[in-house]
């Protein structure tokens, strides 16, 4: 099999390594990446979340400590499930119990580098915290605004609601 000359090799090799690669995962750097933190009630710990892959529509989750915003592992026993959004019918997201990366990996809960721990969840996504002997908490990921395709077509307007 002919790969072609030298410098179409140095060009595919170049168009490779030049493409832009939409990350998710990466834990935001304090003061210099979006993250949104809420408090989990009767906790000492914060839900952050961070915008992932916009391609992919994904968001990151983790736990952090509310006073400091150092993020810590699993710090109690919990189980988080995602649920449709009711506001959101189009959206492809999965319903069931959500693991982290890690445990998603195959890496055991105490071998997980303290404070490395994340999720990935979905643009729109409703979530649930469930904690045995405490409420539930319910929490529903930001959903990024993405321009409606555009077709060349005629639509017809029907009222959404009735």
């Amino acid at each position: 099999m002919s790969l072609g000359s030298r410098e179409a090799i140095f060009e595919l090799t170049k168009k490779s390594l030049s493409a832009v690669v939409d990350l998710t995962g990466r834990k935001p750097r304090p003061g210099r990446a979006r993250a949104d933190f809420r408090p989990i009630p009767n906790s000492t710990c914060s839900i952050r979340l961070w915008p992932g892959s916009v391609s992919e529509g994904a968001y990151c989750m983790d736990f952090v400590d509310s006073e400091t915003k150092q993020p810590v592992n699993s710090p109690f026993e919990f189980e988080l499930w995602g649920a449709p959004n009711p506001e959101a019918p189009g959206l492809r997201a999965p319903a069931g119990r959500i693991l982290s990366l890690e445990r998603n990996s195959g890496v055991w809960q105490h071998d997980i580098r303290s404070g490395e721990e994340r999720s990935v969840l979905r643009d729109g996504l409703t979530c649930l915290l469930k904690r045995p002997g405490k409420r539930d908490v319910q929490f529903t990921v930001p959903m990024r605004w993405r321009p409606p395709p555009q077709y060349d077509l005629d639509i017809l307007d029907f009222p959404k609601n009735i």
